[in-house]
């Protein structure tokens, strides 16, 4: 009986030893896979972070690599890298510079509001009011710049040859730096001015560095793209090729080159000062004519003095004037800077941004006395804009350096174009342009 009450003892304890151990076992299985659970999440975690890192890494040395060739830097990293998530889809410096373009156009629209506030509540002489209307212009056309260029860069590099996308896009960037210099120009003239002046001051060389940041990228991008091309090519540029040596630009068809070159013209209207035409004045021609016309539309101007000042607005395209000769046909305007107006609002004739501009056969001046103050013509870089053939510019104002357009032997004349390195182009190989720094 004892024997058997012990072995049911022993039996017990054994149960429970083995009972134990099973409940051992499942806690330490339970522990090992939740350890097991956590160091994955960990590594998963860590993994992920290693590859944020690792990315962001990447994408700020692609930013401070791109801004390292900038004439500003700091401003240039700064711009982007306190931007909220913007550096997340830098993979190129290409991305840099749309995003940097992106940015500059809101400083752009900022200044824009700025003018307008200064308009509204100053009391301002007309001189201030004129320079603040120029200052809207210019930012207007800022906008259409940058624009231009987004468009551009987002075609890069197979839209055009890399030579064209390059002047292309160095043409845009350097007429909006252009751009804010003429704004403030406006207030250059009287002490008085310059308090105007001061108030756009920050925000006008605000754009001006941002936009020379975006310059310089794009002039590495290219320039190292087109030494890459000509390596592996071992070839000019397809605008080289075959020693191309025409003067005519590359925007220009084939019809308007055979129009330049022909005898008889037959215009869409006419101007006369004698009434005899469909106008009195050139500006009421102008501003009859269609909008972005896709043709080219040409307003003849007849023998006669007109006295005004004639504005082409960027919204009429492929504009052509077509005087009877640089003797007879004589478009004279009388706005200068004594008067009020500014320098960059006194132009004669006026191009603002007019694509695909015309010129011939004409005879324009200043009526003005040279100390007063104006210029001949007026011509937006980056227009496309065309002067060619017997048609004299006529100095009437003093420059900082000597800006000749030759047309043709002994005739020497002076305009201005607001821009630098653009693509604005002088007809024949006698001609001859330099682009210089303007004072009044």
């Amino acid at each position: 009986m004892a024997q058997d009450k012990q072995s049911l003892t022993e039996t017990s304890d054994s149960g429970n030893h083995i009972s134990i151990f099973k409940k051992n076992k499942r806690l330490f299985l339970a522990i090992f896979a939740t350890l097991l659970l956590v160091a994955t999440i960990v590594a998963v975690v860590t993994g992920v972070n290693s590859h944020k890192n690792s990315k962001n890494e990447g994408t700020h040395a692609i930013l401070k690599s791109s801004c390292s060739s900038t004439l500003y830097p700091e401003l240039c990293y700064s711009a982007i890298a306190t931007v909220p998530g913007a550096t997340s889809n830098l993979a190129s410096q290409k991305d840099v510079i749309e995003l940097s373009i992106n940015l500059t156009t809101k400083v752009v629209q900022h200044n824009f509001f700025t003018v307008e506030k200064l308009i509204a509540t100053r009391k301002l002489t007309k001189r201030e009011k004129t320079a603040l209307h120029d200052c809207l212009e210019t930012i207007d056309e800022t906008l259409d710049e940058l624009h231009e260029a987004l468009v551009d860069l987002n075609e890069y590099p197979n839209k055009k040859s890399l030579k064209q996308h390059a002047d292309d896009l160095k043409t845009l960037l350097s007429s909006a730096i252009t751009n804010q210099e003429t704004c403030l120009d406006g207030f250059s003239h009287e002490d008085a001015d310059k308090k105007v002046r001061e108030a756009l001051l920050k925000g006008e060389s605000h754009v001006e560095k941002m936009c020379s940041n975006v310059l310089a990228m794009i002039k590495n991008m290219t320039d190292t793209d087109i030494a890459n091309e000509l390596k592996t090519t071992n070839r000019k540029l397809k605008e080289e090729k075959d020693g191309d040596e025409s003067v005519w630009p590359e925007w220009m068809s084939v019809a308007d080159r055979r129009l330049l070159q022909s005898s008889s013209v037959t215009p869409n209207v006419v101007v006369a000062a004698d009434g005899s035409g469909n106008y009195k004045t050139v500006s009421a021609a102008v501003a009859a004519a269609p909008q972005k016309s896709s043709k080219r539309y040409i307003i003849r101007i007849k023998a006669g003095v007109y006295r005004e000042n004639v504005e082409v607005p960027k919204n009429l395209h492929n504009i052509m004037f077509l005087g009877d000769g640089r003797k007879t046909t004589i478009i004279t305007g009388s706005r200068n800077v004594v008067d009020g107006s500014t320098t960059f609002n006194s132009a004669t004739v006026g191009n603002n941004a007019s694509p695909h501009f015309l010129y011939i056969f004409f005879h324009t001046h200043p009526y003005t006395y040279p100390k007063m103050g104006s210029i001949v013509a007026k011509f937006r870089e980056g227009t496309r804009t065309f002067v060619i053939i017997d048609a004299d510019l006529v100095e009437s104002m003093h420059f900082q350096h000597d800006m000749t357009i030759k047309v043709f032997p002994n005739s020497h004349d002076t305009a201005i174009v607001l821009g630098v390195g653009g693509i604005m182009h002088f007809g024949r190989a006698s001609f001859s342009l330099t682009v210089i720094d303007f004072a009044a």
